[in-house]
């Protein structure tokens, strides 16, 4: 039996949507059979012709999503004609984990969201402490990079604004967000932010804890994707720009 992988740095690993679910339904057919597949048996179980899931096996064996071999049928004697098998590379496994972590982690972030812009609704009228004392406590929690800048980010500013700080946009924060998005200033941020609650002799009870959730926040700050940066910028200006509406009373 030979083996006939392809080098994986001499072609693109990027997929389309297409490339991905068919990578993803292999996987499965895969796992359920437990052995090497002959392109028929794909097309079978993925309703495609033979053409197809030959082409795109093929396909995905140059991106190093999938490796083949060659084997000669069992029941013949003698040298006989071989069979091309396919099974999914490492590659291609660990990439589907990673989809389907990035997909947990958005619908993780999608829902702080919602929860954190429902909660700044809710406290025009009665207060931000609710919300904040909720973000302080789920801190500590095992969180992806882009929820735990969020809620640290959102807990900063709401304590800012509980120190009485005027939100108006000719703020050195508001100047900040203004500004091209980068670490470095997400970074510099969140101690600005900081500072300025501290200002306030009534915040400074906090003070201890607050350097700690800024140290969580800079260690996830620089796991963020540009991706999920530009997220967590946006979503910073929107805090933002929903606290600075309200007057400070």
């Amino acid at each position: 039996m030979e083996n006939k992988e392809l080098p994986e740095d001499n072609f693109p690993s990027k997929l389309t949507f297409r490339q991905k679910a068919f990578l993803s339904k292999l996987l499965d057919v895969y796992r359920e059979m437990r052995e090497p597949l002959h392109y028929s048996v794909v097309a079978e179980r993925m309703g495609l012709s033979n053409s197809t899931a030959y082409d795109m096996l093929r396909l995905l064996e140059q991106k190093g999503m999938v490796t083949s071999q060659y084997a000669t049928p069992k029941a013949t004697t003698g040298p006989g004609r071989s069979n091309i098998l396919f099974s999914p590379a490492a590659k291609g496994v660990e990439l589907l984990s990673s989809l389907a972590g990035e997909s947990q982690q958005q619908e993780e972030w999608e829902d702080i969201k919602d929860r954190i812009l429902a909660g700044l609704e809710q406290g025009k009228a009665s207060g931000y402490k609710d919300l904040l004392r909720e973000l302080l406590a789920r801190i500590p929690e095992a969180r992806s990079p882009l929820v735990r800048c969020s809620e640290i980010i959102t807990a900063l500013l709401l304590n800012l604004r509980e120190a009485k700080h005027e939100l108006a946009e000719q703020n050195s924060v508001g100047t900040l967000l203004s500004a091209p998005v980068s670490k470095l200033r997400m970074s510099i941020l969140a101690g600005l932010i900081l500072g300025l609650s501290l200002a306030d002799i009534k915040a400074r009870w906090l003070l201890r804890d607050f350097l700690k959730y800024t140290e969580k926040y800079e260690a996830s700050l620089q796991e963020l994707s540009k991706e999920n940066l530009l997220m967590l910028h946006q979503f910073t200006r929107g805090v933002w720009n929903s606290l600075k509406k309200i007057p400070v009373r």
